[in-house]
């Protein structure tokens, strides 16, 4: 497929030419840590402010959730619990100030909740209207609590003049408590769940963590230059064409930087992902040498052969930079993206297609602490192409997981979707707190439609299911049979 442009969103491709992956100064851009005392921005903090600049008023990362408390939670006592988690977390209670040098850092502001309906809601953030819910009180049910989680979700920060989160609390008549909260990805990341929804939850702050003060660390040129050199000989080499529509690029690679895949509207599915199945797979992964999280990476590559018939083509994976004594007082989102091309030989045992497709995981890992924005700045400087990519694969952390069940009672979630597909379709295993995983697609009805989004659900479940029982079958038997069972 071809990347068309707008008239409407022609002048934000020219802008994110002059910043795509750059922006930053050189030495700036090779910053792994925050600087604590002055509030300046990581690098990953600082791409993902850049982008935002790009699109203020896009909604494509606010990352929405509905948590449910049962037993003796109350709405006190939840509120409680919020506004501790709030004071930990300078990343949930400050705004971004640009200095007159461009360089933008975190301020603290204070800010408090409020009472909508004594008892009853309770409010925090700049929030948009959610109409019938203000008036119903202890009666609003779970479709109403949803409608007002979604318009969180669907409206967005002004990140210089409001605090990156925003939440309503409900009481319902039995006592139930339901918290509809939406923050912003430059404070969060599937990393840091765990230190801010661990106070939510439990009521109490972590265990306190000895943090040793560390230097800003930086990430050489040499590395720089192998990332690079890794880049052109895989994800970003002249011969990539799209897995959706098995196309080469019909843009010059200077055109390509001005029409990167744009945000467009997105919706979500489900697919159930059998148990028996993922432990099935895991002693594949072992079998294989590889984590399960890296061979699900795996199936999610052949799934893209199985959907589409490209056995040669680039996943956009996304990676954590976190350093574990980095607590979410410190940093915020810690996120990168790996690109990585694979390349099946359909005539392979399965056992070996995969063994060579978590090799391809584990080589483009060694360059997952060099920043991609800074890895897009030295491809463009070489006259390369903007990626060639359309498909996102991830595995994920539930956003409880890791957290100990409290002693006041059971806490659940379901997620709230933006309404936006950043990609034109993404797939993405989640791990709960019971081990159990389930999948999620996103897609671009307008680039993939329901019926291929529904098929690659089905596909990917299917793989989980068969591939264990399939290790020496030729992969195209395989996917053969997958194609035509879904």
């Amino acid at each position: 497929m071809t990347n068309l442009l707008t008239d409407a969103r022609l002048e934000v491709f020219r802008r994110r030419l002059a910043v795509a992956g750059a922006g930053v100064g050189p030495a700036e851009s090779l910053a792994t840590s925050e600087t604590v005392s002055t509030g300046s921005l990581a690098v990953a903090e600082r791409r993902m402010w850049k982008i935002y600049q790009l699109d203020p008023d896009s909604v494509s990362h606010n990352i929405g959730l509905v948590l449910d408390f049962a037993g003796t939670h109350t709405i006190d006592s939840v509120i409680a619990a919020f506004e501790l988690m709030v004071r930990d977390a300078a990343v949930l209670s400050s705004v971004i100030v640009v200095g007159a040098e461009g360089d933008p850092r975190r301020e603290a502001i204070e800010h408090t909740g409020r009472w909508v309906e004594p008892g009853a809601v309770w409010e925090w953030g700049a929030l948009p209207p959610y109409g019938a819910a203000t008036a119903t009180g202890r009666s609003i049910g779970r479709a109403q609590i949803r409608a007002a989680a979604e318009a969180l979700a669907q409206a967005p920060f002004a990140l210089t003049r409001e605090p990156p989160l925003r939440a309503r609390i409900f009481a319902a008549a039995d006592g139930a408590v339901t918290v509809a909260l939406v923050v912003h990805h430059l404070a969060v990341d599937d990393t840091s769940w765990p230190l801010l929804l661990g106070t939510l939850v439990s009521g109490a702050r972590p265990a306190d963590v000895v943090r040793p003060a560390r230097p800003v660390t930086a990430v050489g040129s040499d590395e720089i230059d192998r990332a690079l050199r890794h880049a052109q000989d895989t994800w970003a080499a002249d011969d990539i064409r799209y897995p959706l529509s098995g196309e080469l690029p019909g843009d010059s690679a200077e055109q390509s930087w001005l029409a990167p895949l744009a945000d467009a509207a997105g919706i979500r599915l489900g697919a159930p992902i059998e148990p028996a199945g993922i432990e099935a797979l895991d002693g594949v992964a072992r079998e294989v040498g590889a984590t399960l999280n890296a061979l699900l990476i795996g199936v999610c590559a052949v799934s893209v052969y199985a959907l589409t018939g490209a056995a040669d083509h680039v996943l956009l994976v996304p990676a954590d930079n976190r350093d574990p004594d980095d607590g979410p007082d410190r940093v915020g989102y810690s996120g990168n993206i790996v690109p990585m091309r694979f390349r099946f030989d359909p005539a392979a045992t399965v056992g070996n297609a995969l063994r060579a497709a978590v090799s391809v995981v584990y080589r483009a890992m060694e360059f997952a602490t060099v920043d991609y924005g800074t890895v897009l700045t030295a491809l463009r400087t070489a006259g390369g192409r903007f990626p060639v990519a359309e498909i996102m694969a991830s595995v994920r952390n539930a956003p409880l997981r890791d957290i100990p069940a409290p002693a006041r009672g059971r806490v659940s979630y379901e997620s709230v979707f933006h309404g936006v597909g950043n990609y034109p379709l993404t797939l993405a295993f989640e791990r709960g707190a019971d081990d159990r995983v389930h999948l999620e697609v996103d897609y671009q009805p307008e680039v993939v439609g329901a019926e291929l989004a529904r098929s690659a659900g089905e596909m990917v479940s299917a793989l989980v299911a068969a591939i264990p029982r399939a290790l020496d079958r030729p992969l195209d038997e395989l996917v053969r049979t997958i194609r035509e069972s879904t």
